[in-house]
């Protein structure tokens, strides 16, 4: 089913309250505050943020179904047509985005210009009245804050980054704040040390990577400020989010043609691949689009060079059927989240390197998760195919874990 048709404790950390169920209503609600104020990136479309962000609404229209949700992100109105229904009292904003990216500052400029702008705009509407009313939301009618995962944010993306800044926020104001499973990598310079001070005012704040990890908890004072995690799209075992169909191809593939300067060396080289691995111009093969546009070109460099039994995924079939993964198959992919899905199913695969700083850093939290795929690289020999996981309790293992540390939300 589609989209649609749906730790360990931190040193010296000042907690809000422990769960609120386990101790009666919380200052916020006991001031009127009513609303989870959910941060994420869907609406772009990219299929990773949507599927994370669909999750932790299913998760709260199981939890809070009376509750009002927002969600904030860069475009609440494909956001909204994307995740409707799933929750039936949740809205979409962009109020944090807009502050982050119109202000007196370049875009993606210093951050400490733009996240100082979005901090102080948090305390005093007139200085972005465009957006009062989702200041004057965030200052009076929000019971928690939900950062949700994703690497929507990194250190040069600094617009975006900015976003940390609703942790001090929270924190002055005494609503609990929680993220969970992001990757902010790369991130160093005055972006690395905003972050650091940023997540500090988090009640929780965990990771899906070791070289976020390593850098929120890398200063000189050893203070544990962040913690590992699984991805975030593990919030509910990932029940229901495959597609149902017995003719989906044995071989996958999913390869985007952003992040390279040389885009027909990329699809050479993947389908260098499918020669090593056996596969001819007659073997069904499905494409896989993530990204609208982006996914496609692999698809007409096939269809180009003789493979004849090509099937094209586009993303919205995808989002209303669910991810079109099944035990048996072999996957080649650029990007994160068909890795997971696809490796948490038992498949079996390679991942294309296309940006070391970035991606490399995202399989390799895959890896870390339980998958054994192979990484594939321009220019080397092309491996075998990895096994996918070898145990099928670790997607409700990280169920439960995500789960806790959220647990001090909700």
């Amino acid at each position: 089913m589609g989209i649609r048709n749906s730790l360990r404790s931190i040193a010296g950390r000042i907690v809000h309250g422990g769960r609120l169920g386990d101790r009666g209503r919380s200052p916020a609600e006991q001031a009127g505050r009513d609303v989870f104020y959910l941060i994420a990136e869907p609406g772009y479309p990219n299929y990773g943020d949507e599927l994370i962000a669909a999750e932790w609404l299913k998760y709260l229209a199981q939890r809070y179904p009376e509750s009002p949700v927002v969600v904030d992100c860069a475009r609440p109105g494909p956001a909204a047509t994307i995740l409707q229904g799933i929750h039936p009292r949740a809205s979409f904003t962009d109020t944090l985005r807009r502050l982050g990216t119109e202000n007196p500052f370049p875009y993606d400029g210093p951050i400490d210009d733009i996240a100082g702008f979005v901090g102080d705009a948090l305390e005093n509407d007139g200085l972005a009245p465009r957006y009062a009313m989702g200041i004057r939301l965030l200052q009076h009618r929000v019971r928690g804050i939900h950062m949700l995962g994703g690497g929507y944010m990194r250190g040069d993306w600094t617009c975006n980054l900015s976003r940390l800044a609703v942790g001090p926020f929270a924190k002055k104001h005494g609503i609990p704040a929680i993220a969970t499973g992001l990757g902010l990598m790369p991130l160093d310079g005055e972006s690395l040390e905003f972050a650091r001070e940023s997540v500090k005012m988090f009640d929780r704040f965990t990771v899906r990577d070791e070289r976020t990890l390593g850098a929120l908890n890398g200063d000189e004072s050893g203070a544990i400020i962040a913690e590992l995690a699984p991805d975030d799209c593990f919030v509910n075992g990932l029940k229901d989010c495959y597609m149902q169909d017995d003719a989906l191809p044995g071989v996958m593939m999913c390869v985007q043609s952003d992040f390279v300067a040389d885009s027909e060396r990329l699809h050479a080289y993947a389908a260098s691949i499918l020669e090593t691995w056996g596969i001819g111009l007659h073997d069904p093969i499905g494409v896989v689009e993530c990204n609208p546009l982006i996914d496609r070109p692999i698809y007409d460099y096939l269809i180009a060079h003789g493979y004849d039994r090509v099937r094209f995924f586009p993303l919205a079939e995808i989002l209303e059927r669910g991810f079109p993964a099944r035990e048996g198959q072999r996957w080649i992919s650029t990007r994160y989240h068909p890795h997971i899905l696809a490796a948490a199913k038992g498949c079996a695969g390679s991942f294309i390197s296309v940006d070391a700083g970035y991606y490399d850093v995202k399989h390799a939290a895959v890896l870390r998760m339980g998958s054994h795929w192979t990484k594939a690289t321009l220019g080397e020999p092309v491996p075998r195919p990895g096994d996918g996981f070898t145990d099928p309790n670790l997607p409700e293992r990280y169920s439960r874990q995500i789960r806790q540390v959220a647990d001090i939300l909700y």
